[in-house]
């Protein structure tokens, strides 16, 4: 099969993550840093900072996927669950480790390996992220269902999956005409 080559995100099914300023950005790289000397896990987690990807999202994602001359990065979503397939922009402060996962992958197990997440990767992308103080979006407290200050990392894909699931239900109601 040919490769994918996406277009550039539209943001029809949900907002773009808000950009991160550059004092933000500076402090999150420096976290990022501090947390993981391996590249692949500093750039899923950038790269979830960029886009508000998922983790099964970035799991798309192989070296041939990120432009860096362009500044892109491709997730594949053929079933159109979040976003389709669509090219992402990538700031210059992220495609630092974009680069750097690219180069490692590259070089430990060349073009079809997983660039930013393979399926193992869950834990370790949650404590590094913990390790890091870089937490997703929480849902409002009325929503909470754990203990106050215990983050839910799962939380706007929970979201997704029940708002796309009703989907199929809404179209198969009779009209009501």
């Amino acid at each position: 099969a040919a490769p994918c080559t996406p277009p550039p995100i539209a943001w029809r099914h949900r907002p773009p993550p808000v950009p991160l300023t550059a004092h933000t950005a500076q402090r999150v790289a420096h976290r990022l840093h501090a947390a993981t000397a391996h590249p692949r896990l500093a750039a899923a987690l950038a790269a979830a900072l960029i886009i508000g990807a998922s983790l099964q999202q970035l799991a798309t994602a192989r070296p041939r996927d990120y432009d860096d001359a362009a500044a892109m990065l491709a997730l594949h979503d053929r079933a159109r669950y979040t976003d389709g397939c669509a090219a992402y922009p990538v700031p210059p402060w992220a495609g630092i480790f974009l680069r750097a996962a690219a180069c490692f992958t590259r070089l430990v197990s060349g073009e079809d390996q997983e660039l930013l997440a393979a399926p193992g990767d869950r834990g370790h992308l949650l404590r590094m992220a913990e390790t890091a103080r870089l937490r997703p979006p929480q849902p409002p407290t009325a929503r909470r269902k754990g203990p106050v200050g215990r983050v839910e990392w799962d939380w706007r894909e929970r979201q997704e999956a029940e708002r796309y699931k009703a989907i199929p239900a809404r179209r198969a109601r009779p009209s009501q005409r």
